[in-house]
């Protein structure tokens, strides 16, 4: 079960930490939940693995995060101040982002203080808590009573345990402070020593902990160093705030192992044997282990387990036959309990027409970085048939299309639902009086990039449907097709002015109006209010007298299509986001939205209209939608009226609908170009291989890059870097091939390339920035260290990363580019030479924009897969070095064209023209570096690279080999510059003997 727990990156609160995660937290009667983990010093995620394993086989989802500061997580900056505050609102933080609503959470040593912080600010959150080894204190620790070598107040000291811990190597400080910590008394050292010299290498570790235990916490404090762990806890364990007043909400377990040395803190024992913890906690349950030392966790792994299982156990949270009713222990109001019930168990038990049974687990919900913000984003199904985005109104969320989800899932497409920003689970906006619609339209062109999708059908709802129509004019590239319920196009300008002045619409863009109207009431009462009145057909209008609120009472009954369940969920997500936003998008930025002019769609377009839909009634709709003033935009317009239809008709008819949807995504099928399922059968194997490949999204440095990878590596990961004018989909052969042996294979586009983001300063570009952005890579997907396949000038970096960080390196294979060339050579070749051209700024520019993107990556892929240096004349540019008569290469089909043609249609060419070719006489020479990891070179004699000034040389001279002692160089004879895509076979057979004859030790 090992084998199951995965790794993932987070972007909490301006950091990416790391997460390890294992089961599914499945429900039956009972919800068995989360459990989240959070460790001590000297540890890490890893800590917990023992109890992780255990928790996920009895049902639960086991989520171990690493500290900011801690192991593969992010450093905070030097300068900031490590506060308890910090730990606190990141765990919060990591809950919102794996949408959990609540947890049980299990702290150790000194991650028992935010474990308990948590739970006295956020019972609705915390399920309960478990702390190994340290009892709840109300106020800062003091340790005043200590000796003065006591290892807490020596560390608290700046830069003592910086110079004790640097006279070693960091496995040496690891397995000390293992061995002082396990054993029965506090370490304290004498007058002329340091706490390092308390343990020397002869001390055997104890008998629970082994050396590759032990590699693994050096490993990961080899990444992380120390210097935030000697901040937290040593240097803040005095700023902890006080909580004299608490009083727990929740169930709470302490585990003490009486050979603990920190039992014997001042004021320990007396905390957990006299009673001094019921008084803040009334349902404490205390747990003593007789033999238990300071990580009884890992000493006693089944034992430990046993507690734990046994508190969870008995308090669970329990739900009624109709519906989630929490118990006592149970304060949280949060929206996954409620959307666990409806979606995993039907609506209610007397409503399985509207949600069926097994096929609603197929919503998951994932939150991404999007713009600054996180965005929550439910999906369903695989997207065999393409892509359907679904766009809320209000008082909607992401939930008021759960029908159409499933029901285009189940058809064959991929169904995605986010919540806007400032609604639901998603992110607020730093400012949201200063709403705008353009935000949502970019916001949904950067979750498709996020999620890998080229273009998308649209499905709008109320304001929803406004930057769907918008995203359709703007993107018809990203568009298959757009179908909007309840608002017609044209509506933009749309005047309200011959309205009276109690209409929703002008009350609610007062500012402070409609918040003092929802004041007077809960959150449940106003969703239940806007339901009511908005699923009329009569427009709500209130007398001079009334506010909105005023035209229902709670004796108005809910619609009969929608349950006092479906309300709570409702309730419960506008409880977290609140109505800020939701006013100023979209009553208060409707002036603001721009008229669509004489635009015109380039897409088909549905309208779909209730004839009970109250917004029927506003001046002007019905005039749009039968006059003909529609299909003037629309070409290929359709437009259906539902009888009885109101304004939630999407919720109030779902089968007809959804019928209505089905019929319209048929009549438009994706010309989908399947760049793993349609090109060269005979290099791209079986459908079941091409499937193996999935793109990520992962904030990297402050951008957003994408990463295809495939492959569960068993082996060990290799990482793939392409050149140019190449991304990716360049390496296709060799990630499968790799992956079908028991490899990871992970092919990142480059900064500023594909699907990955630009830089904010593309002319600024750095060899340094690949190295760091790769680096962060393998933080992101937490791959301890990897294989490097390096092509052009992907080559570079490859080459630089194994100099700097071979620790995290297993071997170098490079394409094309030995290392060691000197970059000015090439100052002797013609001044017509592409690269001295392409390093001339604007001149490249003026070359390119002669043409479209395709023509332009048609003529390099041309150019460069002959055997000579592209060199034009002098009242010749680059691309007059081959028309379109000149044919594609043999190997490289025009389905391979189309891809790299849309990838460089979203990219531009701004970042590739500087990296590389603005860029190369910045790059560092390596002077005398040697490789520490094997190295091989791969060139084509018939690359014409190799007849680059130097590189001939560099290759047979033993030039390379006095940098690389462990050097292999093999030649393909009639290979190109793309030899990798010209002979797949022949490059994977090498690429697979480099990686077999150096086995990863794992």
């Amino acid at each position: 079960m090992a084998d199951q727990i995965e790794h993932l990156h987070l972007p909490i609160r301006g950091l990416n930490l790391h997460i390890a995660q294992v089961g599914k937290g499945e429900i039956s009667l009972y919800e068995l939940g989360t459990v989240v983990f959070l460790h001590g010093f000297p540890e890490i995620w890893y800590s917990w693995r023992h109890q992780m394993l255990a928790v996920a086989a009895a049902g639960y989802r086991a989520v171990a995060p690493d500290w900011r500061g801690y192991g593969l997580s992010g450093q905070p900056p030097e300068q900031e101040e490590a506060t308890w505050d910090d730990l606190v609102a990141d765990v919060l933080a990591i809950l919102d982002a794996l949408a959990v609503p609540g947890a049980f959470l299990v702290g150790k040593d000194f991650g028992a203080m935010p474990a308990y912080d948590f739970a006295l600010r956020h019972p609705a959150r915390t399920r309960g808590v478990a702390c190994l080894g340290v009892p709840f204190s109300p106020a800062p620790a003091s340790f005043d009573a200590m000796p003065e070598g006591f290892y807490v107040l020596r560390w608290r000291e700046a830069g003592r345990a910086e110079a004790d811990f640097g006279r070693h190597d960091v496995r040496r400080v690891v397995r000390t402070i293992y061995i002082l910590f396990s054993g029965a008394d506090i370490p304290v050292a004498k007058e002329g020593q340091e706490i390092m010299d308390l343990a020397d290498a002869s001390t055997p570790l104890p008998p629970w902990l082994t050396e590759a235990d032990l590699d693994v916490y050096a490993s990961l404090y080899e990444n992380s160093g120390f210097r935030f762990p000697l901040q937290m806890p040593y240097r803040a364990v005095h700023r902890r705030p006080s909580r004299k007043d608490a009083r727990f909400e929740v169930p709470v377990l302490m585990v003490i192992g009486e050979k603990d040395y920190a039992f014997k803190f001042p004021g320990f024992e007396a905390a957990v044997r006299g009673g001094a913890m019921e008084r803040f906690a009334p349902e404490l349950k205390i747990e003593f282990l007789p033999e238990g030392s300071h990580f009884a966790q890992e000493q006693l792994p089944e034992q430990v387990n046993r507690l734990l299982l046994g508190f969870f156990t008995e308090h669970p949270v329990q739900y009624s036959s109709g519906f989630a009713s929490p118990t006592s222990h149970s304060h949280h109001r949060h929206v996954a309990p409620l959307l666990s019930a409806l979606l995993r168990r039907g609506a209610s038990s007397s409503r399985p027409e509207a949600m069926a049974t097994a096929e609603q687990r197929q919503i998951e919900h994932v939150h991404l970085p999007v713009r600054g913000l996180t965005l929550h984003v439910a999906q369903a199904g695989k997207g065999e048939l393409g892509t359907v985005v679904f766009l809320h109104g209000f008082p909607e969320i992401w939930y008021s299309w759960r029908h159409q989800m499933l029901a285009v899932a189940a058809a064959g497409y991929r169904a995605v639902a986010p919540d806007w920003r400032g609604y639901g689970l998603s992110d607020q906006p730093p400012e949201p009086e200063a709403a705008a619609y353009d935000d949502l339209i970019e916001d949904l062109l950067a979750i498709l990039d996020a999620l890998a999708v080229p273009k998308a059908f649209l499905v709008g709802k109320d304001f929803g449907a406004m930057p769907a129509y918008d995203f359709a004019l703007r993107h018809p590239n990203r568009t298959c097709g757009v179908m909007c319920l309840g608002i017609p196009l044209g509506t933009a300008g749309l005047s309200f002015d011959t309205l009276p002045e109690g209409f929703y619409i002008l009350r609610w863009a007062q500012p402070g109006r409609a918040e003092a109207d929802f004041g007077k009431y809960d959150v449940k009462r106003v969703v239940r209010t806007i339901y009511i009145l908005f699923s009329r057909s009569e427009i709500p209008i209130a007398k001079e007298n009334q506010e909105i609120m005023d035209l229902t009472d709670l004796s108005t009954p809910l619609p009969e299509w929608f349950s006092e369940e479906d309300l709570n969920v409702y309730s419960s997500l506008y409880e977290n986001s609140g109505f800020r936003y939701p006013l100023q998008m979209p009553y208060r930025s409707l002036h603001q939205r721009k008229p669509i002019g004489d635009a015109k769609f380039q897409v088909p377009v549905f309208i779909v209209m209730g004839e009970k839909d109250y917004v029927f009634k506003f001046p002007g709709i019905e005039s749009a939608m039968k006059d003909g003033t529609m299909e003037k935009h629309a070409p290929n317009i359709k437009i259906t009226y539902i009888p009885e239809g109101g304004h939630f008709v999407q919720e109030q008819f779902p089968d007809y609908v959804n019928e209505l949807l089905l019929g319209f995504l048929k009549d438009h099928p994706v010309v989908v170009l399947l760049v793993l399922l349609a090109i060269r059968p005979e290099a791209m194997a079986t459908a079941e291989q091409q499937q193996q490949i999935e793109h990520v999204h992962l904030p990297v440095r402050g951008l957003t890059l994408h990463v295809a990878q495939a492959g569960k590596g068993e082996l060990g990961t290799v990482v793939f870097l392409h050149g140019f004018p190449e991304i990716w989909y360049s390496w296709r052969h060799q990630m499968l091939a790799v992956a079908a042996a028991g490899y990871r294979a992970v092919a990142p586009d480059w900064r500023g390339y594909g699907l990955s983001d630009q830089p904010p300063e593309p002319e600024a570009a750095e060899y340094d920035d690949l190295v760091e952005d790769l680096l962060a890579i393998l933080d992101a997907l937490a791959v301890p260290k990897a294989f490097l396949v390096g092509k052009d000038f992907g080559a570079m970096p490859a080459y630089s990363f194994a100099l700097c960080h071979p620790n995290r390196t297993c071997g170098v294979m490079c394409l094309g580019i030995p290392f060691g060339v000197n970059s000015s050579s090439l100052n002797t070749l013609p001044e017509g030479f592409y690269i001295l051209r392409w390093a001339q700024p604007g001149r490249a520019e003026a070359d390119f924009g002669k043409y479209d993107i395709r023509r332009v990556v048609r003529t390099i892929y041309i150019l460069f897969s002959r055997n000579e240096i592209p060199i034009a004349k002098e009242d010749q540019e680059i691309m007059d070095l081959a028309d379109l008569s000149t044919p594609l290469p043999e190997w490289f089909s025009e389905e391979d064209l189309d891809v790299y043609s849309s990838l460089y249609e979203k990219s531009g060419f701004r970042y590739p023209l500087q990296m590389p070719y603005r860029s190369l006489h910045k790059r560092k020479p390596i002077g005398d570096a040697k490789f520490q990891v094997p190295v091989f070179v791969v060139m084509g004699e018939k690359d014409y690279v190799y007849k680059f000034p130097g590189v001939e040389s560099a290759m047979k001279d033993g030039t390379m080999e006095r940098h690389a002692p462990d050097m292999k160089i093999t030649y393909i004879p009639e290979g190109s510059h793309f030899v990798q895509e010209q002979f797949p076979d022949y490059v994977n057979e090498l690429l697979l003997a480099f990686l077999k004859d150096h086995p990863v030790d794992k």
